[in-house]
């Protein structure tokens, strides 16, 4: 049977991987903050992952080293998901906040209301959607994540999303087949949700 709750992550599922992800993104907006049982300076870590060419400069950076070694404890992490997780860090750094309120999913809130208009388009969201390449689909999320401002978006739920993306994006590459539940994958996940709420 088929899970067609599109909301709920399908790849940080674990508590503790959550909370890193949440403590990392925490210690960027910080200049002395504890990340892994060390002090560490997130906002330079920070100006340093803006400053990288994204998705495969991140790679070179402390702050996406720090991040990547502590999931590494917390869940078993596959080749693709070191690209994954540089292009969750090459996004998430251009975000404002980690806005949770009401649970909503990272798609759902690129389709609600800010200021009187849809925060993402249905036209930039059809290129998000479509975006075949790793570095295409980090540039048109960095253009999704800055339209949110102040609003922050779901951090757990973008980084879900990305690392879905990113085996989904191997697979090809690979020529294996798609997932058999459509629920389960990445594009009628985002597309769901972001219908859910766009007007």
């Amino acid at each position: 049977m088929f899970n067609t709750d599109t909301a709920r992550e399908k790849i940080f599922v674990s508590e503790n991987a959550r909370t890193v992800l949440n403590d990392w993104f925490d210690a960027l907006q910080e200049r002395d903050k504890r990340f892994g049982g060390v002090h560490v300076n997130g906002r330079a870590w920070r100006a340093e992952l803006r400053r990288a060419e994204p998705p495969y400069g991140v790679m070179l950076c402390e702050g996406y080293h720090a991040l990547m070694g502590q999931l590494g404890k917390q869940m078993a992490l596959k080749d693709i998901d070191r690209l994954a997780l540089a292009l969750f860090v090459s996004v998430a750094v251009h975000a404002k906040s980690n806005n949770r309120s009401g649970k909503r999913s990272f798609a759902a809130q690129l389709g609600e209301e800010i200021k009187g208009r849809t925060c993402l388009s249905a036209l930039r969201f059809d290129r998000l959607q479509q975006a075949e390449e790793p570095d295409v689909f980090c540039r048109q999320l960095i253009r999704a994540v800055k339209l949110r401002g102040a609003e922050g978006v779901n951090i757990l739920s973008l980084a879900d999303g990305i690392f879905l993306w990113a085996r989904e994006w191997q697979a090809r590459e690979e020529h294996q087949p798609e997932n058999i539940d459509p629920f389960s994958r990445n594009k009628i996940r985002w597309a769901n949700e972001y219908i859910s709420t766009a007007k």
